[in-house]
């Protein structure tokens, strides 16, 4: 299927698509900077979990992928109202709330001395977990123009790709330090907390610990966001008409601030409903159409959560403790930081949903190299499949998310598009301590090939449904005639 130009796609020169999103507002910056920080927790927090479930508390691979499946269930049922919340309480808002939740159930779980409150701590993270990412998208979108909307993307996903280039090390070294020499497997240690004094630790507490700092200096970078950031519109979107009594202000960026308080006083309106808002996003049939191809596309996801909970398990127990797990495993974010720009830049052009699919055949061929062997070089050239095809439609697959969704309505937008992923974790749970308790288990015989077989030909269904299913998923939907009437 040959890719063809989008012809919505920006008529500006590289250059000047760059030079315009230096323009755009200082609040841009700053989230990706909370994005950065957040992420950093996320990406030790999600490579830890398993390890943290089983080697701290003693639960078996079955136990482990029941209790991830129902923190992602809990994610799942949170995030059908996050972006309406958001769309209301305000961008600024809730990532303030969240990432100060964020904070304190890391802490809780860092801390955690017996396995209830351990999952106490885990299921009230699942709040914050389902916030980041909706809103910082929406967060995004409500920052930059039409002509930079690709690129800003682009550097957003880099943003938290920094952090998971920087988490492997973190990961690793922290392995290291709780490593006892002697027998290569990891051991307790005494550590001294401020405010909390001595506190026998393991590598996969510490880990935790260390998220909770990285959400606690999200959250202050939020503070510096200006309070009326999100009601920034640009230039080119359609405006209502001028009325005499109303000022608007304007600044050098282009952007034009949300009307004064004198608009407000005069034409007070009532506060939306964030279930009314829900249910206007899913009354369109366009995006049902969107949620076919998302929940396809989870298919080929479903790597990237085997990634968190199946395959450092197997690769430990097939490499040893002190193999590098989560150094390896950074190599995927060190390759986006240069192949999502990259990529960007080439297929700006393209049609996203093109670029979506030929990026999700890529992916979806990565786990079938492990059933080659487990040594490092089979490894590394999984990662290194899967990592060029994530950097062609991921990026995309964020700016497509908001690009489709009617002005004030993305957060909710974004979040129910989300929903499909979070479902998936959900699946990769349960279905993760089963093939490692079939095929990898810590003890007795192993037949890792199978394994990732398994989870190749299910990955690989994602792309396969999306080209037989591509007329009706990219299929236009005719203006309702109470529509057509009132644009006449």
């Amino acid at each position: 299927m040959a890719a063809q130009t989008d012809p919505d796609a920006p008529k500006t020169t590289l250059g000047e698509d760059i030079r315009a999103l230096l323009r755009c507002p200082r609040e841009l910056w700053l989230v990706y900077l909370a994005t950065f920080f957040e992420y950093l927790g996320i990406f030790t927090f999600l490579q830890t979990l398993p390890l943290w479930l089983s080697s701290d508390f003693r639960f078996s691979d079955k136990q482990a992928g029941w209790w991830a499946a129902t923190f992602s269930m809990l994610v799942s049922l949170f995030v059908f109202l996050v972006g309406s919340i958001a769309d209301i309480a305000g961008v600024r808002r809730t990532l303030l709330v969240s990432f100060a939740l964020a904070a304190i159930t890391r802490l809780a779980m860092s801390l955690a001395t017996t396995s209830t409150a351990a999952i106490a701590a885990l299921l009230a993270f699942g709040f914050a977990y389902a916030t980041t990412s909706p809103v910082l998208q929406t967060a995004v979108q409500r920052t930059s123009t039409k002509q930079t909307r690709a690129f800003a993307f682009s550097l957003w996903y880099v943003s938290f790709n920094i952090s998971g280039a920087l988490s492997g090390p973190i990961i690793d070294g922290t392995r290291r330090y709780f490593l006892d020499p002697s027998t290569r497997q990891l051991v307790t240690k005494t550590i001294h907390l401020p405010l909390v004094g001595d506190k026998v630790m393991s590598a996969n507490s510490a880990i935790l610990g260390i998220g909770f700092l990285s959400a606690a200096v999200a959250a202050v970078v939020v503070l510096f966001l200006r309070r009326d950031f999100e009601h920034r519109v640009e230039p080119e979107d359609k405006k209502p008409e001028p009325k005499k009594d109303l000022e608007f202000k304007s600044d050098a960026d282009g952007y034009r601030a949300a009307p004064t308080a004198v608009e407000k006083a005069d034409a007070p309106k009532p506060r939306p409903n964030p279930l009314k808002s829900l249910r206007e996003v899913v009354a369109h049939k366009a995006f049902w159409r969107f949620m076919l191809m998302l929940a396809l596309l989870c298919l080929v996801r479903m790597m990237f959560q085997h990634m968190h909970f199946t395959w450092p398990k197997y690769v430990i127990r097939e490499r040893g403790e002190d193999f590098p797990v989560g150094t390896l495993w950074s190599v995927n974010s060190m390759l986006i930081l240069v192949l999502a720009p990259l990529g960007t830049a080439i297929t700006r052009k393209r049609k996203p949903f093109d670029v979506l699919l030929f990026g999700a055949f890529i992916s979806s061929l990565s786990p079938f190299v492990l059933t080659l062997g487990s040594t490092m070089p089979y490894q590394v050239g999984m990662i290194l499949l899967l990592t060029i095809g994530e950097a062609l439609w991921s990026p995309r697959l964020y700016e497509y998310n908001v690009s489709i969704a009617p002005r004030g309505k993305e957060a909710t937008y974004v979040s129910l598009a989300a929903l499909p992923y979070f479902l998936a974790k959900f699946l990769v749970g349960p279905t993760s301590g089963y093939l490692l308790s079939s095929y990898c288990p810590a003890e007795g015989p192993r037949n890792t090939a199978m394994l990732w077989g398994i989870i190749g030909l299910t990955t690989m269904l994602g792309p396969v449904g999306i080209f037989l299913l591509r007329d009706m998923i990219q299929k236009k939907d005719e203006p309702a005639e109470g529509a057509v009437a009132a644009a006449k």
